[in-house]
């Protein structure tokens, strides 16, 4: 492919990209008003509050509010969970915890193994296909997370890139009934660090506000944007890969 192609293929992209976007926007706001959540619009949580994590949703259900129990099915992300669509994000979490809190080696954390294993059943895992690339990246982990606990800052995505849509690409938090964070499973290392870190508040994307608090629920979580709390992280940078 040309790089002139290349460029034409690209805009295409992002042309169907923001165009979807839009659609959804325009349909939240003619359904439920100005304070309808809009599709990737920047949040700003406090990891110490999320307790629950649920992967029901994509990235199309983005700026959903959403009614039903939907928010009771999360689980708890103090337990072990017993399926495999939650256990993959879960080790890794808990694998970061327990070298950032408390010490133990990344190999002791079984992080290394558990990589392997998803190289073996699906192939190229957050950019690694060997346990070379992996220890490199956990090394990479170390030397941010190094940097996030120094600053006490993670970055917006428009503080990591010129080229940036809202908070495409951001830690992903739903909303529950009770105004709660709930953890949609992207972002896992960028969630541990600030946990690790002990961050009063991060940026992240919103995923699904519960319809009940529908009228309430920006008051929380734009706060830190009404503080003028930005919260900057000048080394995790976007091509790091880091999820």
């Amino acid at each position: 492919m040309t790089a002139a192609h290349h460029a034409l293929h690209t805009g295409y992209r992002g042309a169907r990209f923001l165009s979807r976007v839009l659609l959804r926007d325009m349909s939240n706001v003619f359904a439920h008003g100005v304070r309808t959540p809009r599709m990737h619009e920047q949040i700003w949580v406090d990891p110490r509050q999320c307790e629950t994590m649920n992967v029901e949703f994509d990235w199309s259900n983005f700026g959903e509010l959403r009614c039903g129990d939907w928010d009771n099915r999360s689980l708890s992300l103090r337990e072990e969970p017993a399926t495999q669509e939650y256990l993959v994000h879960w080790n890794k979490i808990g694998a970061c915890l327990a070298h950032w809190t408390d010490g133990i080696s990344w190999e002791s954390t079984g992080i290394y193994d558990h990589m392997l294993q998803l190289i073996e059943a699906g192939g190229r895992t957050d950019g690694c296909i060997s346990i070379d690339d992996i220890t490199r990246r956990y090394r990479k982990l170390d030397e941010i997370f190094e940097e996030v606990k120094r600053s006490k800052k993670l970055s917006t995505r428009a503080e990591l890139s010129h080229v940036h849509f809202r908070e495409v690409g951001g830690v992903l938090f739903h909303i529950d009934r009770n105004l709660k964070p709930v953890f949609g499973l992207w972002g896992c290392h960028r969630y541990a660090m600030a946990v690790a870190a002990e961050l009063p508040l991060m940026p992240a994307q919103v995923g699904v506000v519960h319809a009940e608090v529908e009228d309430t629920w920006r008051d929380q979580y734009s706060r830190g944007a009404r503080r003028g709390t930005f919260l900057t992280g000048r080394r995790l940078a976007a091509d790091c890969g880091i999820s």
